[in-house]
């Protein structure tokens, strides 16, 4: 339409127009010209077409920016130094050190961030095909990661990851080569499956789409699809995850035929008038209560074979340590006073240690005034207590697996004090000390303020031991009720 003028046309004459054009700043500009809140519910439905569209070749712009912050291949870098414990050189290797200021700049987890990494580098490499229809709005990036993370599952591709780690450890001229061929038949298994696949994804939902991503590899790599379904049964497993609100989470990885009999036999039990349960529950909880009854054994009486279950609770609580004795702080703690908690704590049958940590009134711990290297005992303890978790911004790795870190070195005149210590994860410990990130502030409350490699600024705050006190009271000397410590005594108080 030579004569199309988008200020004097109405919205549906814009929307025929925008359907036949490539998405694109063009297309934008149209979309950004109509309110969707004025249109018809007919032009609304295409208007979200349109913008469908548009979202997908947006999505698509992202994946060359990825690839200039974090490299076309995963970035390894190696650092010797001297261990000062044994007296002997070290080298320790980093990987992708782009990911955390990827992740922070945009608030990405880690692992988010380390599959839109991953994914980046498919649509740059082997799965360009794909990157393409997205970028056109042929597919959107639902349907770009129901096939972005289904072809891990080709042979070539666990392949592929083997020879570049043995690339990585020692590149010769047979790694080379076994590297360039195990590329060459991993792009030859894509290039395969987008062929098959993305006719299918342009007219059908991401859903499907997952489904015929699985079809068409099972006949692409059917040898290597029997060799993982062994390897899987292989890793057949019954776990636990615990939960909120007294409720935690069975998960069992079966093999599929077992698992399916299992559901029957569950779906069987719930109709069966035998099996106890609430008479007011829905069909959900029925096959839970169902579960419970055919693997406790309980009949219809709602007595149970089965051996009892013993089970171990721990928890922490800080109290003031003036209020410990005799156990009579529930008098001064109402909240504490109803409630499994209370008659946990309350009984004369259980056991609680108590290490000390002291706090002030706004619960920041205080300086114990310990000057060493080496971290342990009371002060490790304290570190661990005040920042709860890895100090590096959206780290969420437990203080009590991290190492403990002084903010300024200690060949640099750090001092082993409250407010230059903190607890880091290995990597991010790795990463602060070759990786280029550094601490500009730490603080005794455990807040810290880091710049990244490339000059950003990114803050991290812990959550305080104990709330401010509310009630009207002098401060004390307060500390949390924690189970024994093993690799330590425990101080006298």
């Amino acid at each position: 339409m030579e004569d199309f003028n988008p200020f004097t046309e109405s919205p549906t004459v814009i929307l025929d127009h925008a359907a036949g054009l490539t998405p694109g700043a063009f297309l934008q500009s149209l979309l950004l010209m109509l309110n969707p809140a004025d249109l018809t519910p007919s032009d609304s439905v295409r208007f979200l077409v349109e913008h469908e569209r548009v979202s997908a070749w947006w999505a698509s712009i992202q994946t060359p920016a990825i690839i200039s912050a974090a490299g076309e291949s995963p970035v390894v870098e190696d650092y010797t130094f001297m261990d000062r414990m044994t007296e002997t050189e070290r080298t320790i290797r980093i990987a992708e050190l782009a990911r955390e200021e990827l992740a922070l700049a945009l608030r990405w987890s880690s692992f988010v961030t380390q599959e839109r990494i991953d994914q980046a580098r498919l649509l740059a490499g082997s799965l360009k095909l794909t990157h393409q229809a997205l970028a056109l709005g042929e597919i959107s990036p639902a349907h770009v990661r129901a096939i972005t993370d289904s072809v891990e599952r080709f042979s070539s591709y666990a392949e592929l990851q083997f020879a570049q780690g043995a690339c990585e450890k020692c590149e010769s001229p047979a790694t080379t080569q076994r590297l360039a061929a195990a590329q060459a038949a991993f792009d030859s298994d894509c290039f395969a499956l987008q062929n098959a696949v993305l006719p299918f994804a342009r007219t059908h939902g991401a859903g499907r789409t997952k489904a015929k991503v699985g079809y068409e590899i099972e006949k692409i790599d059917s040898e290597g699809q029997a060799r993982r379904r062994e390897a899987a049964r292989r890793n057949r497993n019954v776990y636990i995850k615990p939960g909120d609100d007294g409720i935690s989470t069975l998960i069992a990885h079966l093999d599929s035929l077992s698992a399916h009999a299992i559901y029957r036999a569950i779906e069987a039990a719930a109709v069966n008038p035998a099996i106890p349960g609430d008479c007011d529950a829905n069909a959900q909880e029925r096959r839970a209560e169902a579960l419970t009854a055919l693997i406790l054994g309980i009949g219809h009486e709602g007595v149970s074979s089965a051996e009892p279950i013993s089970v171990s609770i721990t928890f922490d609580i800080t109290i003031p340590i003036s209020e410990c004795d005799a156990r009579t702080f529930s008098s001064t703690y109402p909240e504490l006073a109803s409630g499994p908690l209370s008659q946990l704590v309350l009984d004369p049958a259980a056991k609680i240690f108590g290490r000390p940590a002291f706090v002030d009134e706004q619960g920041h711990p205080l300086d114990l005034g310990r000057k060493r290297y080496q971290i342990g005992g009371a002060l490790r303890r304290l570190i661990i207590a005040r920042d709860g978790t890895c100090r590096f911004p959206e780290c969420n790795r437990a203080a009590h697996n991290c190492q403990i870190d002084h903010a300024i070195a200690w060949d640099d005149g750090g001092a082993s004090e409250v407010s230059n210590l903190g607890a880091l994860c290995v990597r991010h410990h790795q990463l602060k000390t070759h990786g280029g990130w550094e601490i500009l502030e730490s603080k005794r409350d455990g807040s810290v303020t880091w710049r990244s490699p490339d000059g950003h600024k990114y803050s991290h705050f812990p959550e305080p031991i104990t709330q401010p006190c509310s009630r009207q009271r002098p401060a004390k000397k307060q500390f949390p009720i924690m189970p024994p410590d093993p690799t330590g005594d425990i101080p006298s108080f």
